[in-house]
């Protein structure tokens, strides 16, 4: 085997046309760096002027040798240099210069192509652009636009949205939200748009075409009024989903609220409530009913039952919130509409304030909660996405520009995105707690 197929395959060129010297290998002072410097020789068989396209028939001659000098992946962790000799012909029917190319790296460009997917590579760990320049001894500006290049959208008129997608926000900036579209099966960033106002979503979903919009037939989000008005005027066609678990976190949030406010009226019994607030937002049906034993701030022996059912019976507003937080509880573990809005719609008395906000709140969105317990679409993968994007904010020290860190968001939680299986969209899910 050549030198020059043995040094090809070691740095992953295939490139033909290159040779390598037989000293192909010098060291050099470069911007105050050891480096090593790799020699080669690059040349063209060209069957035809790519300039006028006039058939090569020893009318394109050899004029001479231009060097360039191209950055590549390191070698045993030293910053590594291909300095190439370019061959220079030039064609005697149109009189000018054609210079020798190669895919090792772009036209007009300094940098491999073998570094820049290294570069790429390297972008979808959760790191700062920063630590990635100096991984590879290359600028800030550089991996930026390289990751640029790679990805970024800026197509006006779009034509395709799947049959079902999440949207969300995350903070962007003090006081500004970034609204995030994603698949809901495959949890692919669709795009992240700036701003969330009606207006701007508005002009936003205006460039999607018709075909595209009413191809989707489920939008998953969280109980926030605006996006339904959204959804409604945009996509025509589609069913709306209230992601599950938003509407358990706020029934654990109205509970929890009431123990508080009970908590803070019993002082007596202040630290049995500040302890044990896990055991009242479990489900009922989980709580440990045999098992006998001690209890901080309890002096005899006592299940996890009726260490509940002790602090329940301090008050009654706090008992019968408990009792139709448990009951709504039940009834969306089991997928179970008609028993769900059947608890809903009854008249309560005795329960507390927050309670009874959150059941008008879960009557207003009734409709909607229905394709909930019907369907298996939720928000998971969206609130995946968006704590990819929290990290990527939060180990950058913040982002300035909105396009430079909407290149990283696609190219993490899009291009390096496993696909997933297709599943049903009707079944059981795990009991929440």
């Amino acid at each position: 085997m050549s030198i020059t197929n043995s040094i090809t395959k070691l740095l992953n060129f295939k490139e033909e046309n290159l040779t390598f010297y037989e000293d192909f290998l010098e060291e050099r002072i470069i911007n105050h760096n050891r480096c090593f410097v790799l020699k080669g020789y690059l040349f063209n068989n060209f069957d035809f002027c790519p300039k006028c396209g006039c058939i090569n028939n020893n009318t394109i001659i050899k004029k001479g040798i231009e060097k360039s000098l191209i950055k590549i992946n390191k070698i045993s962790e030293i910053t590594s240099y291909l300095e190439l000799d370019k061959q220079v012909y030039k064609c005697k029917c149109c009189n000018k210069k054609i210079t020798a190319q190669s895919n090792i790296v772009n036209f007009g460009c300094h940098i491999s192509n073998n570094l820049k997917m290294a570069v790429l590579n390297c972008a979808k760990e959760i790191m700062p652009k920063s630590l990635i320049s100096r991984l590879y001894n290359v600028s800030d500006n550089t991996v930026q636009n390289i990751f640029n290049t790679i990805f970024y959208n800026d197509k006006v008129y779009k034509d395709f949205l799947p049959k079902a997608i999440c949207i969300d926000e995350f903070t962007f900036k003090k006081k500004t939200y970034a609204f995030n579209i994603c698949n809901a099966k495959n949890g692919k960033t669709i795009d992240v748009v700036l701003d969330r106002t009606a207006y701007n979503l508005d002009k936003y979903f205006s460039h999607y075409t018709e075909k595209a919009r009413k191809r989707v037939k489920f939008v998953v989000m969280d109980m926030y009024g605006p996006y339904i008005d959204l959804i409604k005027k945009w996509f025509p066609n589609a069913k709306i989903i209230i992601d599950l678990f938003h509407i358990v976190q706020l029934l654990t949030k109205s509970l929890n609220k009431t123990r508080i406010n009970v908590m803070n009226e019993n002082k007596e019994d202040r630290n049995k409530y500040k302890r044990y607030w896990r055991l009242i937002l479990k489900s009922r049906f989980d709580l440990n009913t045999s098992s006998w034993q001690k209890f901080r701030c309890f002096k005899e022996l006592m299940t996890e039952v009726d260490v509940v059912d002790y602090l329940l019976k301090k008050d009654q507003f706090f008992e019968n919130s408990y009792d139709l937080y448990q009951d709504i509880l039940y009834h969306l573990q089991h997928r179970d509409y008609i028993g769900f809005n059947k608890v809903i719609n009854k008249k309560y008395e005795n329960i507390s304030k927050q309670m009874y906000t959150t059941l008008n709140t879960l009557k207003k969105y009734s409709k909607y909660i229905k394709n909930t317990l019907e369907y298996s679409y939720s928000n998971g993968v969206m609130e995946r996405n968006n704590n990819t994007c929290k990290l990527i904010k939060r180990v950058s020290f913040g982002s300035r520009n909105f396009r430079n860190m909407k290149s990283r968001i696609m190219i993490i939680t899009n291009i390096f995105r496993k696909e997933k299986r297709e599943y049903h969209t009707k079944y059981s899910i795990p009991k929440y707690t």
